[in-house]
């Protein structure tokens, strides 16, 4: 994982987690691609694809699904989000277990260093 004092992936981590020392949501989805897509779970599955659960929780609810490449579903198992893959589309999709607040103020489990 890249974290260097403030910074994740070259991002610098919101005020609202710097001050709290954990990294916040927002700075974590810029660190790679994801596109939202909250129909694609069920759409694939409904075809006859499965789709693995590689990290997270299994009790967790999600309430939003990003397509993420490869590299963002490392990052995201690194920190234990949920991730799921399908092996016949080659597709990782992350599981966003929060909604309502913006990501700027939702805290991941990951601590930061800013001193």
């Amino acid at each position: 994982m890249k974290i260097t004092g403030k910074y994740f992936y070259g991002n610098e981590v919101s005020e609202y987690g710097q001050e709290h020392g954990f990294l916040d949501y927002g700075t974590l989805s810029e660190a790679f691609e994801c596109v939202l897509n909250n129909n694609i779970m069920s759409a694939t599955e409904s075809a006859g694809f499965y789709w693995e659960q590689e990290s997270g929780s299994p009790e967790e609810e999600v309430f939003q699904w990003y397509i993420v490449d490869g590299e963002g579903a490392d990052i995201l198992k690194d920190i234990g989000e949920v991730v799921y893959y399908n092996a016949d589309l080659d597709m990782y999709l992350w599981g966003v277990t929060h909604f309502g607040t913006r990501w700027n103020y939702v805290l991941t489990d990951v601590p930061i260093n800013c001193e």
